[in-house]
């Protein structure tokens, strides 16, 4: 990739060398945390970049990450589906408020004591509200199965609130209300404005896999340009 890069837009090259080389780099983060918020962005559903899945599991196991380590970011990464809800059903709500249906199929009272230690502690999401009067049951379901990455301290507190802000600001994905509460969570945790920034450096380069798909691709199809020439 790199021979036609530089043949083909050499300054550019110059700049995109220059920037890998230094964001991600300094001590403001650990390496391995560096490792897995480059994972997080290729394996989130938005995504789904299978090659920088693959090379990013590489390099966290040549580095000393566990399995148990990198299992925490792909259970981190699936848990962003919760956001077609969080997005859509106060969406759904203001279409039936329109139509004064509302409130017909609210849903029975049900036992959730995840959901009330989430609001007990103040970190229960606002935009949850709506699902969990319409569907409690599956909403304690969700948080019960999200929750554990929080609770089994296998990766710090801190590096969560980093990857979820990853997952959230990734350019595929653009969540601004998650990106927002995780800042604030990370913030709370003892994070410093150099070091979400360097997080929100990291997934700036995101765009830069256009070239890891499409040079390979162009350096093909010149070469069988120049065969049947």
């Amino acid at each position: 990739m790199s021979q036609v890069l530089n043949d083909l837009a050499q300054e550019w090259r110059e700049h995109y060398i220059k920037l890998t080389d230094t964001v991600g780099t300094s001590n403001l983060l650990d390496p391995k945390l560096v490792t897995l918020i480059h994972l997080i962005i290729d394996v989130t559903a938005t995504h789904l970049y299978a090659p920088g899945v693959q090379k990013n599991i590489q390099e966290a196991l040549k580095i000393g990450l566990s399995r148990s380590e990198i299992m925490e970011v792909f259970k981190l990464a699936s848990i962003v589906g919760i956001h077609a809800c969080a997005l859509g059903v106060p969406l759904l709500e203001a279409e039936l408020d329109k139509l004064n249906l509302k409130n017909q199929d609210d849903s029975e009272p049900v036992d959730t004591p995840v959901c009330d230690e989430l609001r007990a502690e103040g970190s229960f999401n606002p935009l949850w509200a709506t699902l969990y009067r319409w569907e409690p049951a599956y909403l304690e379901d969700f948080l019960k199965m999200a929750m554990q990455v929080w609770r089994n301290n296998i990766l710090p507190p801190l590096w969560v609130e980093f990857l979820c802000i990853a997952g959230d600001a990734t350019i595929t994905h653009m969540w601004a209300a998650g990106t927002q509460r995780h800042m604030q969570a990370a913030l709370a945790l003892g994070a410093t404005k150099a070091q979400i920034m360097e997080v929100l450096k990291i997934l700036s380069l995101q765009g830069m896999e256009a070239f890891e798909v499409g040079i390979p691709i162009l350096a093909q199809a010149l070469e069988t340009s120049i065969d049947h020439s």
